[in-house]
């Protein structure tokens, strides 16, 4: 049944399927769809919904307007809902309309506001978005590099997830920095700190390090679900639920805002027949907004080149690319292959 959908789409419905076990629900709906979606790509949230602060929201009405049941135990089949059956076949028409040969989280957005009556796309429009257009953004966004090939390599899909799975980093696909779309964004995953006993913390530090929690036990979390740990990924959602309540109690205390979002560390760019100025232009904004350095690769050429602020855009003719802190380093070898 899911043999078009990307890798992204089938985890999206794989962490749906996580999130109505963890409701108690019978079945599969377009709210617990909705909230796979949300974990699963946050490219596609961050261009539709721009802030944390409206996912917050919608899953602060999703579980309001959910009558929590016992937890189904995760080896017992779920059955997706007659809604959610309707979206992924809307999502396989979607897909076939703008002539996609596999169906990703786009469409499955556009699955879920085409099923219009459904609380998944009810929510979605409180905050907005309409079927056309987010149909016209879908279409507007398309990577024009698709055509030549995927704008990923399976290798640089492996390195990203073993690097990911040591736990001090976090990657974003399609991320939005600098009002630009970056293939690959890369954040450091900090190990966060527990207040000691009577230590008194102001407020704007204790809600940074709550948001560090956050991200620290979200990525546990989905690691988890991943390799169907799933006693691990309840423990971890729940600490989770925890910490997001102690940041809505903070918050509403001392009157604070969240933190600005935070500035990724690397970028990844995977370019092939786009000018230099072009490149270069981008790669300008990434440093300007904090980025600490640019990998630009070309699986055409099999040719690297870095960018960083003091050095600007030199071509890298060795075999390996490192980044310093935390430490990475990648094959450009087996990148290339």
């Amino acid at each position: 049944m899911f043999e078009r959908y990307t890798e992204q789409a089938r985890r999206t419905i794989f962490f749906g399927r996580y999130e109505a076990s963890h409701f108690g629900s019978a079945f599969i709906e377009t709210e617990h769809l909705l909230l796979g979606l949300l974990r699963e790509d946050k490219a596609l949230t961050n261009r539709f919904l721009r802030s944390h602060a409206a996912v917050e929201s919608i899953r602060k009405q999703i579980e309001e307007h959910s009558a929590l049941g016992q937890k189904i135990p995760t080896s017992q089949d779920l059955p997706l809902s007659h809604e959610c059956k309707r979206v992924l076949a809307y999502g396989a028409e979607e897909a076939q309309r703008l002539n996609h040969k596999h169906i990703g989280t786009d469409h499955l957005l556009l699955g879920l506001m085409r099923e219009e009556k459904c609380f998944a796309a009810q929510l979605l429009s409180e905050r907005g978005l309409t079927l056309h257009s987010v149909r016209a953004q879908v279409k507007r966004t398309e990577f024009p590099l698709a055509e030549g090939g995927s704008v990923s390599f399976a290798r640089l899909d492996q390195w990203l997830a073993e690097r990911e799975a040591r736990g001090d980093i976090c990657s974003v696909k399609e991320d939005r920095v600098a009002n630009r779309t970056t293939h690959v964004a890369i954040y450091a995953l900090d190990q966060p700190k527990e207040n000691e006993k009577g230590e008194d913390t102001a407020p704007a530090e204790e809600l940074t390090q709550i948001r560090k929690r956050i991200e620290f036990i979200v990525a546990r979390m989905e690691h988890a679900i991943a390799n169907h740990e799933f006693d691990k990924a309840r423990f971890y959602s729940e600490e989770e639920r925890k910490e997001r309540e102690k940041l809505r109690l903070l918050c509403a205390q001392f009157n604070l805002e969240e933190p600005a979002p935070r500035v990724p560390l690397l970028c990844i760019e995977i370019i092939r027949e786009e000018g230099f100025s072009e490149v270069q232009r981008r790669c300008d904004d990434y440093i300007a907004e904090g980025v600490t350095q640019v990998w630009l690769l070309n699986p055409d050429l099999e040719r690297a080149y870095t960018v960083t602020k003091a050095e600007g855009l030199r071509e890298f003719r060795g075999a390996n690319l490192q980044f310093a802190n935390p430490p990475l380093e990648i094959d450009l070898r087996t990148i290339f292959e």
